[in-house]
């Protein structure tokens, strides 16, 4: 203990210890009795420190990262550039262990990693996909386009235009590719419907790229404008588009897709489930322990009740719409393994 009367860093993981050696049963009763004393004590003041700045770490050599499910068996194969999901899946379910250990139910939910399990439209997340037939021709789109899904629905989708074409009037750039005319449209799609890229004025300079079989003769195919102010005005490429003119599309994941997987990694503690954070380890540590601080990311030491919030989310009951994950089972591995619908 310090001379401000806390546990040091050395006595929690005494107390720790000792609540291992007691073999500790943290109840429904117990938690809500611990929040309550929690909310009703006073917040002491944060414990600031200096962090050193003057080091670089040496970073690992980027290793594709394969998931093994726990449920179904199936091998899940993310690239190099996800190396650290399974840094960061390893440190969760090293936390939840040692959270077990000391008496908490809880269990991590790694069913996401797994696209046998939960396909991307399943967990919600926005990913890339091909058109695959328009119910009619609009903005442009036309069968075998890539797009980044943010909304979809049979009705009407939000997407973004991948691998994006610039196209131009002929009757506006000259074979220099300097532009003839005022205020003109450059497309994704040869065609006064597709979608707008950008606005170029007269005596801006456009590469021109060599035709391709099939080019409509009356539009020219154009790189990617550089920036100039003064006569180009690109718009937002990465904008989502609402249309309808999308028929079915066949998923194709990402690496956004990839990141999204792991953000949706969740607890299940006393059979309620919250996302999981990995901050919430050392939190969940410091409140068994009946600690004031826990260690902060930035240096320092922030009091516990400031997360008192985040415990709720953790700890406390749930709410009537919010229904209980089914009963944790001891996989033959010694881990704890269960299964929650998404």
């Amino acid at each position: 203990m310090n001379a401000g009367g806390h546990l040091t860093s050395a006595g929690i993981a005494a107390a720790l210890a000792a609540l291992v050696a007691e073999g500790k049963n943290f109840d429904r009763a117990e938690l809500d009795a611990m929040l309550n004393k929690l909310a009703t004590s006073p917040t002491p003041k944060s414990v600031l420190c200096v962090m050193a700045t003057c080091y670089v770490s040496a970073l690992p050599r980027p290793e594709p990262f394969e998931y093994v499910c726990k449920k179904c068996g199936a091998h899940t194969s993310y690239p190099p550039t996800c190396r650290q999901i399974g840094n960061a899946l390893h440190r969760l379910r090293d936390g939840a262990a040692s959270l077990r250990a000391l008496g908490l139910d809880i269990v991590l939910d790694e069913s996401p990693l797994c696209r046998r399990c939960h396909s991307a439209e399943e967990l919600g997340i926005p990913t890339a996909g091909r058109v695959v037939a328009l119910r009619q021709d609009e903005s442009g789109w036309r069968a075998g386009d890539e797009v980044a899904i943010d909304v979809y629905s049979s009705y009407t989708s939000y997407v973004r235009p991948l691998n994006l074409e610039y196209w131009i009037n002929a009757q506006y750039i000259d074979k220099d590719g300097n532009v003839t005319g005022d205020n003109v449209n450059l497309r994704f799609r040869p065609s006064t419907r597709g979608l707008r890229l950008a606005i170029v004025q007269k005596g801006a300079r456009l590469v021109r790229l060599p035709a391709r079989e099939g080019d409509p003769v009356d539009w020219v195919r154009v790189a990617e404008p550089e920036e100039d102010p003064d006569r180009i005005l690109l718009f937002n490429s990465n904008a989502a588009i609402r249309t309808r003119s999308l028929g079915d599309l066949r998923y194709i994941e990402n690496n956004e897709a990839n990141t999204a997987r792991f953000d949706r990694l969740a607890w299940v503690i006393n059979g309620k489930r919250t996302m999981a954070e990995s901050s919430d380890i050392d939190l969940l540590k410091a409140f068994l322990a009946g600690e004031d601080f826990v260690g902060s990311v930035f240096g320092g030491k922030v009091p516990v009740k400031t997360w008192l919030p985040r415990l709720y989310d953790l700890l406390g009951p749930a709410s009537e719409s919010e229904p209980l994950a089914p009963k944790i089972t001891d996989g033959r591995d010694g881990e704890v393994n269960v299964e929650v619908d998404i």
